[in-house]
Parts: C-alpha cells; sequence; structure tokens
C-alpha cells in the first residue's frame, strides 16, 4: 500500500510541476499553489472514478439492466455530467467561488475565539485507529448530507434546482453528478462550513467524497440489486435508491421524499423516510416544466434551471394548490 501511495503522490507530483506551475507563474496566482496541487489529485481521482463506472458499474447495467432497452440519447446528457464533474473542470469553478467564503468563514469563527476540535480531542483512543476516525467522520458527513438532501426537496427553490437531478427518466449509474452548478455550490459550501465545524481534515475530506461519490454512482445504477435484507439497511443501493427517483402519481404523490440517504439508510430509518417495499415503478417528476428537462443538452439544462430556481425566489401568491412548475410542499 505504502507503495502505491508513492507511486500516486509522485505522478501528482510531476502533473502539477509539469503543467500547473508554469501556469500559476504565468499568471501570477501563486497564492493558489497549494489549492492547485490538491485540484490535481480531484483530477487524478476522478479519472480513476470514471474508470471504475465506465469499466465496473457499466458491466452489471449491461449485464443485467433493469430497463431492458434504455435511451441511450437521455443518458447522454447524463454522462457530460459526469465528465465535467468528475475531472474537476465543474468542481474548480464551484471551488473558486467558495473558497474564498469557506476561509473567510473560517476566518471569522477563530477571530471569536473558537477553534473546531478535532474527534480525537473528544475521544482520544481513536488517535491510535485512523480507520476507525475516518468511518466516523463519514458517518457525520452523510448525516449532514442526508438533511442538506431533504431540504433540496423541502425548499420550492432549492427544488427548482435540484429538480434536474430527478427530471432524468432513465436513472443510470452516469446519472449521480446530474445537477445544475448552483446546486453543486450550494452543496458544498454547506459541506465545507460542516466539515470546518466537525473538524474533517482535508485529506480524509478528499477520501470521503470519492467514496462517497463512487457509492452514490452505483446507487442509481440501472440494475435490481439489493445486499440482502441486512446489508440494504447497512448501504444504499440501486433498488433502495431507485424509489427516491419515482415518478409520482396520485397514489403515491410524495413517493421521491423518502430514501434520501446518500450513503447510509440509517437516517432513513431513524427518521421515518425510508420504505423497503421492492416494487418496481417508472422514474421522473410529473411536472411537465422540469420533465422538459431531457430535451435539453448541458447548457440548455444550466440556463434553463437557471431561470426556473431565479422565478421560485420571487414570493408570488398561491393559485389552486401549488404554482405551476413548482413542486407542492411534502406533506
Amino acid at each position: 500500500m505504502r507503495d502505491l501511495i508513492d507511486i500516486w503522490v509522485t505522478c501528482q507530483t510531476w502533473i502539477f510541476e509539469t503543467f500547473v506551475v508554469p501556469v500559476l507563474f504565468r499568471f501570477e496566482l501563486m497564492e493558489w499553489y497549494e489549492p492547485g496541487f490538491k485540484a490535481v489529485e480531484i483530477v487524478m481521482l476522478g479519472v480513476v472514478q470514471i474508470l471504475v463506472i465506465a469499466l465496473g458499474m457499466r458491466f452489471f447495467e449491461r449485464r443485467w439492466p433493469l430497463e431492458k432497452a434504455p435511451d441511450d440519447n437521455l443518458a447522454s446528457v447524463d454522462r457530460t455530467y459526469t465528465i465535467l464533474n468528475k475531472l474537476g473542470i465543474v468542481p474548480l469553478a464551484v471551488f473558486a467561488v467558495s473558497y474564498p467564503i469557506t476561509n473567510e468563514i473560517e476566518y471569522v469563527v477563530r477571530a471569536l475565539g473558537y477553534a473546531p476540535p478535532r474527534l480525537e480531542q473528544i475521544v482520544p483512543w481513536l488517535h491510535d485507529n485512523a480507520l476507525a476516525s475516518f468511518l466516523l467522520y463519514f458517518v457525520l458527513y452523510d448525516f449532514a448530507a442526508y438533511w442538506l438532501h431533504r431540504a433540496q426537496h423541502g425548499f420550492s427553490w432549492w427544488w427548482a434546482l435540484h429538480s434536474l437531478h430527478h427530471s432524468q427518466r432513465q436513472v443510470t449509474v452516469w446519472n449521480d453528478d446530474r445537477n445544475h452548478v448552483v446546486d453543486d455550490l450550494l452543496m458544498t459550501l454547506a459541506l465545507a462550513v460542516f466539515s470546518q465545524f466537525v473538524g474533517v481534515q482535508p485529506d480524509d475530506y478528499i477520501l470521503i467524497l470519492m467514496i462517497g461519490r463512487l457509492i452514490e454512482s452505483w446507487s442509481h445504477a440501472n440494475v435490481d440489486v439489493s445486499f440482502g435484507r441486512i446489508g440494504e439497511r447497512l448501504i444504499v443501493g440501486p433498488r433502495f435508491h431507485r424509489l427516491h427517483h419515482a415518478l409520482a402519481s396520485p397514489a403515491e404523490r410524495h413517493i421521491h421524499d423518502h430514501n434520501f440517504a446518500p450513503v447510509f439508510p440509517i437516517w432513513d430509518i431513524l427518521f421515518g423516510t425510508a420504505i423497503y417495499d421492492g416494487k418496481h415503478r417508472p422514474t421522473g417528476v410529473d411536472d411537465p416544466v422540469a420533465d422538459a428537462d431531457n430535451g435539453r443538452g448541458w447548457i440548455g439544462q444550466q440556463v434553463t434551471v437557471l431561470g426556473r430556481f431565479l422565478k421560485a425566489l420571487v414570493p408570488r401568491p398561491m393559485r389552486g394548490p401549488f404554482q405551476p412548475g413548482l413542486r407542492p410542499p411534502a406533506e
């Protein structure tokens, strides 16, 4: 393992010094030296994730698809999202905006005399158990992500953004990164601030993101797979998460307001949002405004959903049970 880490760091250093440093020096951006080194690692991890998805997860989708004849045209835009996100192109733009904000928040917090404690300070025995420490941080991170996901569904203005993720009619392993950049920015800011306050270290944070997002990619797979009665209550799998993408019907108006957990279903179980019924339901949204996302490419979706978001921010009187184009509040 040590040899693999050394090879990884050597490659990261070579790429950084060969391609990134000259650019930073040329444009007098050397204050981005340390973030730039981390950015190289993010891109490298992204390449690994794309290979895992394309060569590993897609094998199961091709071999045992749940939907026998998926429309590849619908999935093509999701592949664009995956490439742009996993290779760090969208995250880099989000990072450029969020980094000064999170830095300022950290500065203000420390100026007020608060230093976020590490779990190891609260539970000293974690100092000698790196794996237990990492897993505990992972659980805390997933707990925060669960509540943020519920917020994406609970606020009409946030749902205006998040509905892009749900509008895909044919959910596949490429679907996880199908998000609006503003949605990504909000989630990044919230999770980064949360991570600062609970003391997650940068290296742990990056590894948590990589593992978590690979699990989330798999949970979107077009396969009818469960980890068994016990396993599916420990880790989110495709059958559990597909219900979250279920198309609402008159009989199940808020079916997609369940199974929110990104990685650990325990949060849905504890807070009453878990459904384990094994039923196969069509996926997508029942709102024709959001459903129209399927006919657009990446740029078209980003522009249209931004307009949807800005419109949702403007207060307006209710017309009937809910406003056209906006998801009604959860019951």
